[in-house]
C-alpha cells in the first residue's frame, strides 16, 4: 500500500510539474502577440521573463509542498472540539495551496516573473528599450491606460488564436466590444498607440460610450451611432432616436464596399 502510495503521489507531482512547464511555455508565447510592424521589422509591446528551473529541483519543491499540506490537514487545525473536520473550510484551503501562482512561487523560489512594456508614442514609434513595469506604473493616467489597453488587446489575441485558426490574411479578423472604456485616455498622443495596435493585431473597436467625452470618438471612429430618448405623452415610457453619421471619405479610400452596405436598413433583434 506504502508503494502505491508512492507512485500515486509521484503520478501526481509529474502532472503537477508537466502543468506548470506548460504554464510558464505559454506565458513567454503571449508578448508574441503584442508584437507590432515598426520601421526596422517588428518589436513586441510587452517582455516576459520567465525564470527556468531545474526539474529535479522543481519535483522536489512540489513534494516538499505536499508534504506540508498533508501534514496540515491531519493537524487539528481543521477540527472543532467535538472532533469533527470542517470539510468545506479544508477544500477552500486546499485549492488556494494548489493554485497555479502558488505552485510557481514555490518551484521558482527566489525567482520572480517580471514583466517590461514598451511605450508607443503617438506618430507609431516604439521605444527602443523596455520599461519596467513598476516603472510604467508611475506613467500618467492616459499613458498607463494605453498600456493596459495593449496587454488587454495581446491578451485576447493570445486567446482568439487558441480558439481557432486565424486567417493572417485578413485585415480584421476580430471585434472587440468596450464600454465607455476612455476614462482619462482623450489625448491624440495616448489613443493613437491603442488603435494602432489593434489595427496591427485585427481588432475592430466597437465603443460604447458618451458623445461627451470629446470630439476624440469622430476623429477615431468612421461610424457613429448616436441614441437619445426622446419624452412621449406617457410620463414613463420614452422612445430610442437614433442617428447615424458616416465618415465617407475614410471608407472611400480605404472600404468602398463596406460604404454600400452601411447605406442598407434592416430591421434586427438585438437578442436574436
Amino acid at each position: 500500500e506504502i508503494r502505491e502510495f508512492d507512485r500515486e503521489l509521484q503520478a501526481f507531482i509529474n502532472h503537477l510539474h508537466t502543468f506548470l512547464q506548460s504554464v510558464a511555455g505559454e506565458l513567454r508565447i503571449i508578448p508574441r502577440k503584442t508584437r507590432v510592424r515598426v520601421e526596422d521589422g517588428w518589436k513586441e509591446i510587452f517582455l516576459f521573463d520567465v525564470p527556468d528551473w531545474d526539474e529535479k529541483e522543481g519535483k522536489n519543491e512540489l513534494r516538499r509542498h505536499i508534504d506540508w499540506m498533508v501534514s496540515q490537514m491531519e493537524s487539528s487545525h481543521y477540527r472543532d472540539d467535538s472532533g469533527n473536520e470542517d470539510a468545506a473550510r479544508l477544500a477552500g484551503d486546499i485549492a488556494r495551496w494548489l493554485q497555479t501562482r502558488q505552485l510557481l512561487r514555490n518551484i521558482m523560489k527566489d525567482k520572480t516573473i517580471k514583466v517590461k512594456c514598451r511605450k508607443v508614442t503617438a506618430d507609431s514609434k516604439v521605444s527602443g528599450y523596455p520599461s519596467s513595469w513598476e516603472s510604467s506604473n508611475q506613467w500618467s493616467g492616459g499613458e498607463k491606460w494605453s498600456k493596459n489597453m495593449a496587454l488587454f488587446l495581446g491578451l485576447l489575441n493570445y486567446l482568439a488564436e487558441k480558439r481557432q485558426a486565424i486567417d493572417s490574411r485578413a485585415q480584421r479578423s476580430r471585434t472587440i466590444i468596450l464600454d465607455n472604456p476612455f476614462g482619462k485616455a482623450s489625448s491624440d498622443h495616448v489613443l493613437d498607440p491603442v488603435f494602432f495596435i489593434a489595427e496591427q493585431l485585427g481588432f475592430q473597436i466597437i465603443a460604447l460610450t458618451a458623445l461627451a467625452e470629446g470630439k476624440f470618438v469622430r476623429e477615431y471612429f468612421p461610424v457613429v451611432y448616436s441614441c437619445r430618448l426622446r419624452p412621449t405623452s406617457s410620463a414613463d415610457k420614452y422612445l430610442v432616436t437614433t442617428d447615424q453619421e458616416i465618415r465617407e471619405a475614410y471608407f472611400r479610400d480605404h472600404a468602398p464596399e463596406s460604404l454600400r452596405r452601411l447605406g442598407d436598413t434592416q430591421q434586427i433583434d438585438l437578442f436574436e
